[in-house]
């Protein structure tokens, strides 16, 4: 009873409160912002790109593939530092190895599915 009496002889409310102590801790640009609305982020429809299933796309400016031992692939970061007598090098070797890598990994193939059938 005592708390409701005190609170009913204040001359403003508790939000009125709360935005005057707000205002004297803001400086007038921090208040401005506040008004400011927010942007929203760009629309990323934009920048798709469709592809058909038929269509082909040469990555030849990405570099080479090559076949890890474990089967994953990657390319070589270094790709477009390296000049044309470089780059022939490296399609020589990983030609090479890339063939001979699978050939393994499908000799590896072919004897799991035996083993598996013979189970």
């Amino acid at each position: 009873m005592f708390l409701r009496a005190q609170f009913s002889k204040q001359r403003f409310s508790f939000q009125q409160a709360s935005n005057r102590i707000l205002k004297l801790n803001m400086s007038s640009s921090a208040v401005d912002n506040l008004k400011k609305p927010i942007l929203a982020l760009p629309s990323t429809a934009d920048e798709t790109v469709n592809v058909d299933i038929n269509d082909t796309y040469k990555l030849k400016e990405l570099g080479p593939v090559v076949i890890n031992e474990n089967g994953t692939m990657s390319r070589i970061n270094n790709w477009f530092e390296m000049n044309d007598i470089e780059r022939a090098n490296v399609n020589r070797v990983l030609l090479k190895r890339n063939r001979e890598r699978l050939a393994k990994l499908k000799e590896a193939a072919d004897k799991a599915e035996a083993e598996a059938k013979e189970e």
